[in-house]
C-alpha cells in the first residue's frame, strides 16, 4: 500500500491530477517535490479546517447566527404550514424530511448571515450575497409547501429542491468563509467593485 493511503490521506499527486489542467501538472510536480504544499499551489482549501473556523467566531456573530436561524425555523413553518394548531395542540402534518431540511438550511442562512457582520476588508458584505440565503428560504418555502391547494412543486421534486437548497446555502456558507479567510491572508483585501455595499448606510453615518 503507498504512503498516504493506510493513514487516509490522499497522495499529493490525486490532488493534481484532479485539481489542475494537465499542462500544469509538470510544474507542480516540481514544486511540491521542493516542499511547496497543495493548498499554496492550488488554492484548494480543506473544507473541515474551513468550516472549523466558525468556532473562533465572537459571541455576537453566534448570537446572530441563532437568532436569524430561529426567525428562519419559525418563518418557513409557519409560512408553509408545516407546524400548525389543531383542538389547541400542535399539529406537524408534513414530511420528516422536510423538517429535517428546514431545520438544516435555517441553521446555514443564520450562519451565512452572521458572517456578514464585522467582515474583513476585503470581504464586506454586498447586496448580492443576500441571493443566496434568499433563494434558499424560497426553494426551502415551495418544497415545503402545504398551504396551497395546487402547490408548484409535488411529487418527489420536493424532497429533490429542498435537498438542493441546503446543499446551495452550504456553497454560499464555504464562499463566505473563504473570502474571508483570503481577504485575511491577503491583509488588503479585494473588494467587490459591481455589487452595493450591503452595510453601505451604516458605514457612511458611522464615519460622519
Amino acid at each position: 500500500m503507498r504512503p498516504g493511503l493506510a493513514s487516509g490521506k490522499i497522495p499529493h499527486r490525486v490532488y493534481i491530477y484532479i485539481c489542475v489542467p494537465a499542462a500544469s501538472r509538470r510544474t507542480i510536480d516540481q514544486e511540491v517535490s521542493h516542499g511547496m504544499s497543495i493548498t499554496a499551489i492550488t488554492g484548494i482549501r480543506g473544507v473541515p479546517a474551513l468550516f472549523g473556523e466558525l468556532r473562533t467566531w465572537s459571541r455576537q456573530r453566534r448570537l446572530i447566527a441563532s437568532g436569524v436561524a430561529t426567525v428562519a425555523v419559525v418563518g418557513l413553518s409557519l409560512v408553509s404550514g408545516t407546524v400548525s394548531v389543531s383542538g389547541g395542540a400542535l399539529v406537524f402534518p408534513g414530511a420528516w424530511w422536510g423538517y429535517l431540511l428546514t431545520v438544516a438550511g435555517s441553521g446555514l442562512v443564520g450562519l451565512i448571515v452572521s458572517g456578514y457582520v464585522d467582515a474583513p476588508i476585503g470581504a464586506e458584505a454586498t447586496l448580492c450575497d443576500l441571493r443566496w440565503p434568499v433563494l434558499g428560504l424560497v426553494a426551502l418555502s415551495l418544497s415545503t409547501d402545504l398551504r396551497t391547494a395546487v402547490p408548484l412543486l409535488d411529487g418527489f421534486v420536493r424532497p429533490v429542491v429542498a435537498a438542493a437548497a441546503v446543499v446551495l446555502l452550504v456553497w454560499a456558507l464555504r464562499e463566505r468563509l473563504q473570502s474571508e479567510r483570503d481577504a485575511v491572508a491577503r491583509e488588503d483585501g479585494e473588494a467587490c467593485t459591481t455589487c452595493r455595499p450591503l452595510f453601505s448606510l451604516v458605514q457612511g453615518r458611522s464615519g460622519q
